[in-house]
């Protein structure tokens, strides 16, 4: 079948694309909008291969599986497929370079692709680059160029085994990333438990980025589900308050691990949104 698949290794973009367009590789420090990402990358797969895109496959990892708010967005565009590891407690991923393996190997068995597109420097991906060749299918290797144009982001074997090399520059990669504000500092002669510590400068608060978690989580629920949650209140089930604050400390740039008054803040604007919710459905006399 005379066509490719894009595959995208989410944590050499984030970390050398954040490093080229923001300085950082810190993805606490800077936002990338999937959907431009996704479009350049399918963009590249097109000039590269002179083919049509089967679809793209976005690898990432998650602490205990819930996904983040920018997971969620890779996850709701169209033709992308997303495949999570695991983040470990020193948020390490794990298991990210097996899933890329078998998706490559698994549509180069079957013939569902020609080409394969790889965005990627993990020279543990050497094998099965090597694998897919054996099959007959061409493999393209997307690089982003290094900060000070020297050197090198990827692994020299990973390279030297592709069949053909395109790097990404700054001009490029610039429109699809941003830098988070800095945390704005607490305003004087507010009480610690007034005061929404974790509000960014031109950026979401605790309770906004809470409120619109809770929107999103209200518009894919139905009745009965809205209906027992609430019954449960104060409670919040575990998984979905892990997805709450991991949703929010996204959005914060910042882990709410230690910050007991921003996790109420959360939790609070999560009820707030819910109680509205359950009184529009209530009848009226």
């Amino acid at each position: 079948m005379d066509r490719c698949a894009v595959f995208v290794d989410a944590g050499y973009l984030y970390a050398e694309g954040g490093k080229l367009c923001c300085g950082t590789p810190s993805r606490t420090r800077s936002v990338l909008q999937p959907a431009l990402a996704v479009e350049l990358l399918m963009q590249v797969a097109r000039e590269a291969t002179q083919l049509s895109v089967l679809r793209t496959y976005w690898y990432d990892a998650a602490r205990d599986g819930i996904r983040t708010q920018e997971q969620r967005e890779v996850a709701a565009l169209a033709n992308v497929k997303l495949r999570l590891g695991r983040l470990n407690s020193n948020n390490q991923q794990k298991g990210v370079d097996a899933l890329i393996y078998r998706d490559l190997i698994t549509l180069a068995q079957h013939r569902a692709i020609s080409d394969a597109v790889l965005l990627s420097g993990d020279e543990d991906l050497r094998e099965g680059v090597r694998a897919a060749q054996d099959y007959g299918v061409r493999v393209v290797l997307v690089g982003i160029d290094p900060t000070d144009g020297k050197g090198f982001n990827q692994s020299e074997e990973l390279v030297l085994d592709a069949d053909q090399l395109v790097a990404l520059g700054k001009s490029q990669l610039t429109p699809m990333f941003a830098l988070r504000s800095p945390a704005a500092a607490p305003a004087i002669g507010v009480a610690a438990d007034q005061q929404d510590t974790s509000a960014f400068t031109n950026g979401p608060s605790t309770r906004a980025a809470a409120a619109a978690f809770t929107r999103d989580w209200l518009d894919a629920a139905i009745d009965s589900e809205l209906a027992d949650l609430h019954a449960r209140r104060p409670r919040i089930p575990r998984p979905l308050d892990l997805e709450l604050l991991t949703a929010v400390e996204q959005a914060l740039g910042r882990p709410l691990l230690d910050d007991d008054t921003a996790r109420r803040a959360a939790r609070s604007a999560f009820w707030g949104v819910i109680e509205s919710a359950v009184s529009s459905l209530t009848p009226t006399d």
